[in-house]
């Protein structure tokens, strides 16, 4: 037996504890709302940039940063600006701006 999880986790990488709850039979903590959310995926950034160095990690980031934005709902104009900014202090900022209230999309 096996459980595989792909797309279902983009921009959501807490549906894996999710499931491994419901596995096995345990309540799994609720999602990461505010700052909470907001420091994930400012760590995941962090790492990103870490791993691959500010030029490329940026532009690898982006297609999660996008993956977060849909699941968030965040304004597109503000999706936008963090779609296409290049220093890393300033998406910082704006993951801040974005994640720390962006309403989380329902559940499918």
């Amino acid at each position: 037996d096996g459980v595989m999880i792909g797309r279902g986790a983009q921009g959501a990488p807490w549906r894996l504890r999710e499931v491994a709850a419901g596995l096995t039979g345990s309540i799994p903590e609720p999602a990461p709302v505010d700052e909470a959310r907001s420091d994930i995926i400012s760590e995941h950034y962090e790492g990103m940039l870490s791993f691959y160095g500010n030029d490329l990690g940026v532009r690898i980031a982006r297609k999660h940063l996008g993956w977060y934005a849909d699941e968030a709902v965040v304004a597109a104009g503000l999706r936008a600006r963090l779609m296409t900014e290049t220093d890393p202090a300033r998406v910082l900022g704006l993951i801040a701006r974005a994640f720390a209230e962006a309403p989380e999309r329902a559940a499918a």
